[in-house]
């Protein structure tokens, strides 16, 4: 407490003394409710930013996806294989790539080495884990993720 919140209970014990009255029971009452309503405030706030991680979470795993799909029509034989030596692009991807997905169990990554300081990394996505986690998550998906995610649940069901 400050000095000031306790001069404050100091003068209201002084006064229910001397007249006989509850001011710093009441006062203390008081405060209590307040500390109450920040917490239930403090609550609510702290729920908004579970669910907007995890709707963040939701639409980094939608951006990879999206950007494997690319990289499947692109480049069908090579689609899971990076060497970040040939370009900045490629590295910040993969960077993105291993954070986003390595790093929460969507997906695991494994290097090659081609000679000194050169390697090629080979991701393999877990797409289980993946169309489970956006299958939670399907009111906030994109059209086109969600047009793909369909695709493969009726491909699982068959």
């Amino acid at each position: 407490m400050s000095i000031w919140v306790q001069l404050w209970f100091a003068i209201l014990a002084i006064a229910d003394r001397l007249l006989g009255t509850r001011l710093a029971e009441r006062e203390l009452a008081r405060l209590q409710r307040r500390i109450a309503d920040h917490e239930a405030q403090a609550n609510a706030i702290r729920a908004q930013m579970e669910k907007l991680n995890c709707l963040l979470h939701t639409s980094q795993v939608e951006f990879c996806v999206l950007y494997l799909r690319q990289r499947r029509l692109l480049r069908p034989e090579a689609w899971l294989c990076f060497t970040p030596t040939e370009s900045a692009d490629e590295e910040k991807v993969l960077d993105t790539l291993i954070s986003r997905l390595v790093k929460h169990g969507l997906a695991s990554v494994r290097t090659e080495a081609l000679g000194e300081q050169t390697y090629t990394y080979h991701l393999c996505p877990n797409w289980a884990a993946i169309t489970a986690l956006l299958a939670s998550q399907k009111e906030y998906l994109d059209g086109v993720t969600l047009s793909w995610l369909e695709e493969i649940q009726n491909k699982q069901t068959e």
